[in-house]
């Protein structure tokens, strides 16, 4: 059954492979066979050989006659799939439905772009960026006149920066990052520290993209031109760059020094850690200094091991200590962080793979991203090109006039806007009116946090508009791009092979237990064991304990033994101080059987795979016919086969099969 049933998925999944032109898509070479009313041309046949006969790609290539055989079954199965009604169910619509919308997005999105978006993010997953930034918020769609106010304060803000005040110092007044600035405590929370805009150390993937990239290119210890994200515009100063630590395993001593530690109390842990570090220089043991002095108190009941991090799950203190430990076991001087103080003992440091390793990661990290929006944005400004794409600004401000802010509440009403009419967009044969758009709008309008009602509808304007094309060309991808085509057409054929055979053949051959027996009956012969050996083996880890076994077995009266009787008594004996296994074993049924000598008897000791077998072989049955209990996954197996072909022979029957001898021939030479 399983046999089977893999390989009829390795013809579905080959098939698609195919590319070729096939002859009922309007080629005017050669008819190579009839199926029924089905023809199909020599060359697409050889291009369907070529690409999925390759000893590459199977283990047993077929001559071009032996693959012509089974091609003609495969379709012939399709056709009777077909002539059920197969293709016509929701659940098969459904799935070749989302199959072509997952095919469908190969062809929306640049490949070129995501290509290079693959190796921009290799090539900076290779260095970790330690940098701060002064945020001024601003939404991601704010009008024109908003944007550009905000864009020039931002530009007086690096000025003051540039002409020599403290980024930190600007920072902690201007941000409007919450954390920039301390956070007052109250009777559950004590006073929070500000960070004064630093961000500690960060890596590819971690920040939004267009933060990522201004911090990647922008020079260790400049600051950047204004930013803008979805957040607002920022302000970035590249701190620091480090060769990528990856993820790293430590250990560390602590002692804390929390808000409000006064002076000499600090300066008093300070002493200590430095005491601390000398005895380690000395040769201390760090797990017994840790259990002693460390008040990291999770830590401490793991001799000072903190779980795996990456740089940015840590404090940049501990990621620039750890940079200069280039060994396991390698211990850092003394290190101070907001937290306290800390002695750091390096165990493991894991840097990022080699660039074969990391692009499949890589890549599902990207398609999960922001960042993959750009590979599709490149085919929609393509499209619009191609489609030459027009709109009314105009018609769209009439709508937003006519937008209030109940559609925050979801409780806008739509009446006032019947006789909004004009055209919108147009691309290629597609005229888009504002009354598309309201219904859009209205359609998708929930309670939600307010904002300016241009910015929102601008906002879905644009959503709309990359809707309406992507959807537009989705429904081209059949005409402009013949893979595209063939590829659905043989996963649609391919789902129908599937599903045929599953409920003709497979399900059919589990289900049918008189069936079973019949065809176990009819077939007897194929069914017979051997001669077998009943016997227990022993399998032990050196010759002394092989020796040991040996005695206690030559000690005992194997023919007043059943197996399970024999193994008992070897487990009492030895308790679980070597392998041990029982059963009717049959020639090559186990390593440590051959070589044997066929009868009852102690045998061994007998090297094996670095280990030593001690048989204790109770007695020699002949060989017998095997019961269908016994053997019921192989019987089910062989009547799949049985039944699929007298379902072929079946089908060949029902749809007349002529083969263009002539181009055979051809085809025998190709």
């Amino acid at each position: 059954m399983k046999y089977l049933r893999l390989f009829s998925l390795w013809l579905f999944a080959v098939l698609l492979l195919s590319t070729g032109k096939p002859a009922w898509a309007g080629s005017d070479d050669a008819v190579l066979v009839r199926i029924g009313d089905e023809e199909i041309s020599l060359s697409h046949f050889l291009e369907v050989y070529r690409r999925n006969n390759l000893e590459t790609v199977i283990q047993d290539p077929k001559t071009a006659e032996e693959y012509l055989e089974m091609y003609i079954d495969y379709r012939l199965k399709v056709m009777e799939a077909k002539l059920r009604g197969m293709d016509t169910t929701h659940a098969f619509i459904s799935e070749l439905d989302k199959y072509r919308d997952q095919l469908a997005e190969r062809y929306l999105v640049d490949s070129e772009v995501t290509g290079q978006l693959l190796r921009e993010a290799y090539e900076r997953s290779r260095y970790d960026i330690r940098a701060s930034h002064i945020l001024l918020t601003l939404d991601e769609h704010a009008m024109p006149e908003d944007t550009l106010r905000v864009y020039r304060r931002m530009l007086e803000i690096r000025e003051r920066i540039v002409s020599g005040e403290s980024f930190a110092d600007v920072a902690r007044e201007a941000s409007e990052e919450p954390s920039a600035r301390d956070q007052e405590g109250d009777g559950n929370r004590p006073v929070r520290p500000g960070n004064a805009g630093d961000l500690g150390y960060f890596t590819v993937l971690n920040m939004i993209y267009p933060f990522e990239t201004a911090a990647y290119s922008t020079p260790v210890g400049q600051i950047s031109l204004p930013v803008r994200t979805r957040f607002g515009y920022h302000l970035i100063k590249v701190n620091n760059r480090l060769p990528a630590m990856g993820s790293a395993r430590v250990a560390h001593i602590m002692l804390m020094t929390p808000s409000g530690m006064d002076a000499e109390d600090i300066r008093a842990r300070e002493e200590t850690i430095h005491q601390i570090y000398e005895q380690l220089q000395q040769g201390g043991d760090f797990g017994e200094l840790v259990a002693r002095y460390s008040e990291d108190r999770q830590s401490a009941q793991r001799q000072g091991e903190m779980p795996a991090f990456t740089s940015n799950r840590m404090v940049p203190e501990f990621i620039e200590a750890i940079s200069r430990l280039d060994t396991p076991n390698a211990i850092s001087p003394p290190v101070r962080t907001n937290f306290g103080w800390h002695i750091i003992r390096l165990i493991e440091k894991n840097p990022p793979p080699a660039f074969e390793m990391a692009a499949p990661d890589l890549t599902n990290r990207i398609q999960r991203d922001a960042r993959s929006q750009k590979g599709q944005q490149v085919v929609i400004d393509r499209l619009k090109k191609e489609y030459a794409f027009s709109e009314n600004r105009e018609a769209l401000a009439e709508v937003i006039d006519h937008v209030d802010e109940s559609i925050f509440l979801g409780q806008w009403e739509t009446e006032g806007t019947a006789h909004l009419n004009e055209e919108l967009f147009r691309f290629s044969q597609v005229v888009v009116t504002q009354q598309q758009l309201i219904r859009y709008l209205d359609e998708n309008q929930i309670a939600r946090n307010p904002e300016e009602v241009a910015v929102f509808v601008n906002k879905n304007y644009e959503r709309f508009v990359r809707k309406q094309i992507l959807d537009y060309e989705k429904k081209q991808l059949h005409s402009k791009y013949p893979e595209f085509r063939n590829t659905i057409r043989e996963y649609h054929d391919g789902i129908l092979l599937f599903e045929i055979t599953d409920k003709l053949v497979w399900q059919k051959a589990v289900a049918d237990s008189s069936g079973q027996r019949s065809f176990f009956e009819a077939n007897a012969e194929n069914y017979f064991w051997g001669e077998r050996l009943e016997a227990v083996i022993l399998g032990c880890a050196d010759q002394e304990m092989a020796l040991r076994a040996l005695e206690f077995l030559q000690g005992e009266t194997l023919e007043e033994h059943d197996r399970e009787g024999l193994a008992g008594a070897v487990s009492r004996e030895f308790s679980g101080q070597m392998s041990l296994s029982s059963g009717l074993y049959e020639k090559g049924g186990h390593p440590a059987l051959e070589g044997l000598s066929w009868e009852a008897g102690v045998h061994g000791p007998a090297a094996v795979a670095n280990q030593y077998f001690v048989v204790g072989a109770l007695r020699v049955l002949p060989g017998q016919p095997k019961r269908l209990s016994e053997v019921r996954g192989s019987v089910i197996a062989d009547y799949q086969q049985h039944l699929e072909k007298e379902w072929v022979k079946q089908l060949r029957a029902a749809y007349p099969v002529w083969i263009n001898q002539e181009a055979l021939k051809q085809l025998n030479a190709e």
